[in-house]
């Protein structure tokens, strides 16, 4: 006999529906029994009991009772299993498929399924805020010893007052703009930062070649022309750039790109991980999310739940790892013709999925225009939206030059300070790697 009817039979023989309460158990579990399963819990909705088996036969008349001795956890791990079993078998047929396509996408594809769909939700006594209140106590402790270090800090000190720098871990930053707004040299600035403060940073890149990339370290980094180095051309102010790249080495940290190349095409999120793993990570960009493959996606399964799966994964990656994670979003169609020069991208304009912006823990619209960088919050899991900040952006040398205006939610001792910050940020740079 299968688990449901033992279960089902338990709940009838107690009158209880404990063993559904304290272990989570659903419908879907209980697969061949489901109605009978609804229908209990229906009558206990709406009358406050569980129904007599009599008036359960009434409506299934097929249903065995039977006499039930066995332990709740003896009962609730074998309807688990039954339930691992059937998913396992119904998920055989995709398995097949991306096995005949690429044994690596169906073993990532077969890890990610193994820990989502066929792995049991037990339910746990969660937390008491009262009783559990010294962990808050501890961990309010240790962010105290790690000071400056609680965070990594976003280059821009006033975006830095709003958001607080990247927290560790639960953080996946979304930024959302249009095409050809140059939003992966802002993922690309984002990172940069981070690895001047030592951090060890690694950047998926879906479509831009390393080279490319490493040109736009440069520019952003050492202030070296981005349109010199791609062109071939000399560099202006007789730049050398033999000696910036040889002033580069033996440098702290570590700054890895990696291309579809890399992969043998897109990569899930699980193979991210395993790069955050192997290269011990600080923090990850994601160039873009349109640009990775959903390690759990099914046959049928729309854009819009791939790239809901992916932003899901990548928020776990970020719980698990212990990093944060930088993703780029295309914005849709309503996003791009959008005619307000001061207007960029808001949530709903996240092409194919607002759950991209539900997985999120801050989201970011980016919009550039005349040479001028808006960046607008739009989420912020821990703080307040609609803060508006804009940068004069010298694209080729990665330049930002902080232009205060009167909505702007800076203190007054940011702003006074941001002018000098952004002429001398790049020169203690340079003078730490002469060339």
């Amino acid at each position: 006999m299968l688990a449901a009817d033992l279960i089902i039979n338990k709940i009838l023989q107690n009158k209880d529906l404990n063993i559904v309460k304290t272990n989570g158990l659903e419908g879907k579990h209980f697969q061949n029994r489901e109605p009978e399963f609804n229908y209990i819990m229906d009558h206990y909705r709406q009358y406050g009991n569980v129904p007599d088996p009599i008036v359960l036969l009434s409506h299934f008349p097929e249903f065995d009772l039977i006499q039930v001795n066995e332990s709740d956890d003896f009962l609730v791990n074998k309807i688990f299993e039954e339930y691992g079993f059937t998913k396992f078998t119904e998920m055989l047929p995709q398995l097949n498929q991306k096995l005949k396509e690429d044994s690596r996408v169906a073993y990532e594809y077969l890890k990610v399924e193994m820990e989502t769909t066929l792995k049991p939700r037990v339910m746990t006594k969660g937390h008491d805020i009262i009783e559990d209140a010294i962990e808050r106590y501890e961990a309010y402790l240790d962010k105290q010893k790690l000071e400056a270090n609680a965070t990594i800090s976003t280059g821009f000190p006033e975006l830095d007052e709003i958001f607080n720098g990247w927290e560790y871990g639960e953080e996946l930053v979304t930024i959302v703009a249009r095409t050809n707004n140059g939003k992966s040299w802002i993922l690309m600035k984002f990172l940069t930062e981070a690895w001047k403060q030592g951090k060890r940073v690694g950047v998926y890149s879906g479509e831009m070649s390393h080279i490319k990339l490493g040109y736009r370290f440069d520019a952003l980094f050492g202030e070296i022309s981005n349109r010199a180095l791609v062109r071939g051309n000399p560099l202006p102010n007789n730049r050398n750039y033999k000696e910036y790249i040889d002033s580069l080495k033996g440098s702290p940290g570590c700054f890895k790109i990696y291309t579809q190349d890399d992969f043998g095409g897109r990569p899930t999120v699980q193979q991210i991980a395993n790069y955050v793993e192997k290269d011990k990570l600080d923090i990850v960009g994601i160039d873009q999310l349109s640009l990775m493959e959903d390690g759990r996606a099914k046959k049928n399964d729309q854009t819009r739940m791939r790239l809901a799966h992916i932003a899901e994964d990548l928020f776990l990656l970020s719980s698990e790892y212990k990093i944060p994670v930088l993703a780029l979003a295309q914005a849709n169609r309503a996003g791009i013709n959008k005619d307000d020069s001061s207007d960029a991208p808001g949530l709903e304009n996240i092409k194919e999925s607002d759950d991209i912006a539900h997985n999120s823990s801050k989201c970011i619209g980016m919009r550039q225009v005349n040479g001028t960088l808006i960046l607008d919050i739009i989420k912020n899991r821990e703080g307040k939206v609609g803060d508006k900040l804009r940068y004069e952006w010298d694209i080729d040398v990665g330049h930002f030059n902080y232009l205060p205006a009167a909505d702007d939610a800076v203190s007054s001792e940011t702003r006074e300070t941001v002018v000098k910050h952004n002429k001398t940020t790049m020169e203690a740079a340079i003078s730490n790697h002469p060339f």
